[in-house]
């Protein structure tokens, strides 16, 4: 915790907000502890399931969740008025540092919880706001992104879901995959065509509420995956269900935007959970030299493994600065897209050569369940694919960067 309250501080948060950001992450550290690190093993071996059209999830990871919730941590970015925390971005994704560490599946429910809460206070009309931040803060309702499609996954522009009007509400029919939190969510960020005809300027994002109606949304499958095996990603059928027009983000057919605003901002949690997940693999890495001895010495003594942990240490300590500087710049009303990009390619890069390094100084132990590190090593893998894979970051930095070379050459 030490670390990354020390990195909070160098940020402008005045000294009321850090007292209670710390007080918000001793808590958090206390219920990772406590709740979620004793089970993730147990997690990870259980997975989540599908059976008779009903997704199970593991119990002692929904108990956990309720703490959060009970505890008011599902809403630290949510306005106060609507019933959260009104904390600033970086305390929000320094609290979903903690718990990737913890466990990378259980995370997700956080991190998402902010991403669709973050679409609508930022283009959500007040009726939104009042109907549905209240329950996010509280956890009422968990939430999920119903974006990529078979044939849509990075070109987000080449979706097929459709959305068309009749009376007031439109008619949303569609298939969407690998959609996070499957079977858990019922409020949902959706992505899908009010006007086919004009590719990604016809596109349309509302607020889906699964409770709407009792036909027309069904989850057909839950994916079997390399790592987040505690996570549910599935694969969603629409057939002409309703969504209120009320439930529109932003204006019709300016969706897209909307969306890129939502990458941008959800990004940089996936950097923080990816700086979690390295820690864990640093910290159970450094554990194991400490105590293990090859050639009459323990192996932390070697220079060698010394240097490796310098390495691991120094990228950690970087990505964690990346993504909260990303977020003090969009707290500040400041572009932050390209840091965005910047804090997630980092992040999950670096994350993977520090998982990497951390199996190769465990040996043998680092490959089997027993030491966690083969679970971590998993887990990173994904983070540089989804929220915009790595090429997607550096088509967004490069884009950045050559109207900033036109700038210098005029």
């Amino acid at each position: 915790m030490e670390d990354i309250l020390k990195a909070l501080s160098t940020l402008k948060i005045d000294k009321d907000t850090l007292e209670i950001a710390e007080d918000i992450l001793n808590m958090a550290d206390e219920l990772c502890k406590k709740d979620i690190e004793p089970y993730a093993r147990e997690w990870n071996e259980e997975g989540v399931h599908i059976k008779d059209g009903k997704v199970i999830y593991p119990k002692k990871l929904l108990d956990a969740v309720k703490k959060m919730a009970d505890n008011g941590l599902l809403g630290l970015g949510i306005p106060e008025e609507y019933g959260g925390a009104g904390l600033p971005t970086a305390v929000v994704h320094a609290f979903h540092e903690r718990v990737s560490r913890a466990d990378a599946s259980i995370s997700l429910i956080p991190l998402l919880q902010a991403t669709v809460s973050e679409y609508i206070m930022k283009f959500g009309s007040d009726m939104l706001k009042e109907k549905y931040l209240p329950e996010l803060a509280e956890g009422k309702v968990f939430s999920g992104l119903l974006y990529t499609e078979p044939t849509s996954g990075s070109d987000l522009g080449s979706l097929k879901s459709r959305a068309e009007e009749e009376g007031d509400s439109f008619l949303i029919s569609g298939t969407k995959i690998f959609i996070t939190n499957a079977g858990l969510a019922t409020l949902y960020s959706l992505l899908a065509s009010t006007d086919p005809s004009k590719g990604s300027r016809g596109l349309t994002a509302f607020i889906l509420d699964t409770r709407a109606s009792d036909t027309g949304f069904e989850i057909l499958r839950v994916e079997e995956k390399l790592g987040l095996h505690a996570s549910g990603t599935g694969q969603i059928f629409m057939d002409k269900f309703p969504v209120p027009k009320e439930n529109m983000l932003g204006q019709q057919n300016k969706g897209f935007s909307v969306i890129l605003h939502g990458l941008a901002a959800s990004r940089i949690g996936i950097g923080a959970q990816a700086v979690g997940i390295a820690d864990a693999a640093y910290r159970r890495a450094a554990t194991y030299v400490a105590e293990r001895k090859q050639f009459g010495r323990r192996i932390l003594d070697f220079q060698v493994t010394q240097f490796k942990l310098a390495d691991m240490a120094t990228k950690i300590s970087t990505a964690r600065q990346m993504y909260l500087y990303a977020s003090q710049l969009k707290d500040l009303g400041k572009q932050f897209r390209e840091e965005a990009s910047m804090a997630k390619l980092y992040a999950s890069e670096m994350g993977q050569q520090v998982c990497y390094e951390a199996l190769q100084l465990l040996g043998g132990y680092g490959y089997v369940t027993d030491y966690d590190v083969e679970r971590y090593y998993r887990d990173i893998r994904i983070t540089s694919i989804y929220e915009g894979t790595s090429e997607v970051q550096r088509i967004v930095i490069s884009r950045d960067e050559m109207a900033k070379i036109e700038k210098f050459n005029q």
